[in-house]
């Protein structure tokens, strides 16, 4: 799928989506702002609340696709650390 098609999936189940670069989409939520950054695999990095409970909702639209993808969630500045990674491959 497509950064556009992804990022569809995500609009169906009320996310705000726009397009944020010539090629990049961003998908928000009252709970996430994440930009949709690559395909094949799909990279999709933000920031995201409550992330520890907010984790596997927050992939649910990819694996429910069948989509291969990693996420990369952030802390918040000024460290920014890398929090957790989720990957998983096309059904």
């Amino acid at each position: 799928m497509s950064r556009e098609q992804v990022a569809r999936l995500y609009g169906a189940l009320g996310w705000q989506v726009r397009k944020c670069s010539w090629v990049d989409f961003e998908v928000i939520s009252d709970w996430a702002e994440l930009v949709i950054e690559a395909e094949a695999p799909i990279l999709m990095h933000g920031p995201v609340a409550d992330l520890s409970t907010r984790a596997e909702e927050l992939v649910a639209p990819l694996r429910a696709a069948g989509i291969a993808f990693t996420a990369e969630c952030y802390g918040p500045p000024p460290s920014e650390e890398l929090l957790l990674e989720l990957q998983s491959e096309a059904a």
